[in-house]
């Protein structure tokens, strides 16, 4: 089939070029689906949630406590200039706990569902 002619539908065309069309409400009704979301999730959200406590605790520390942040650690290194050093730090940690998380979790599981969705796609359970 020509999917270049003008009478070709938008469904030809996306099919042709991106490959068979995939049934997103079945993909996303896939067991293994639903629990690679809720795993990536608890992983995300507790994560941003401790990384948000870290980084608005330094700013609210920074306003109810400005003396304890101003004392010296070492020579004019101070708990403010530590604590705010630790947020790029901890950006760092959970980025690379995230890759190995994903690596050894999710990956394995998004492989799963890309199988499953391409059996659903070939008409096989």
């Amino acid at each position: 089939m020509d999917v270049t002619r003008p009478g070709a539908s938008t469904a030809e065309r996306a099919a042709a070029v991106d490959g068979p069309a995939v049934d997103w409400q079945a993909v996303e009704a896939l067991p293994e689906f639903r629990e690679l979301v809720a795993r990536r999730r608890r992983f995300v959200v507790p994560a941003t949630v401790f990384f948000l406590a870290w980084y608005f605790g330094f700013i609210v520390a920074a306003g109810y406590a400005p003396d304890t942040l101003g004392e010296s650690v070492y020579e004019g290194l101070t708990v403010g200039y530590v604590w705010a050093m630790t947020q790029f730090v901890m950006v760092a940690v959970l980025g690379l706990w995230y890759l190995r998380y994903s690596a050894h979790v999710l990956d394995p599981l998004r492989e799963r569902v890309v199988a499953h969705a391409a059996a659903l796609g070939e008409g096989r359970p």
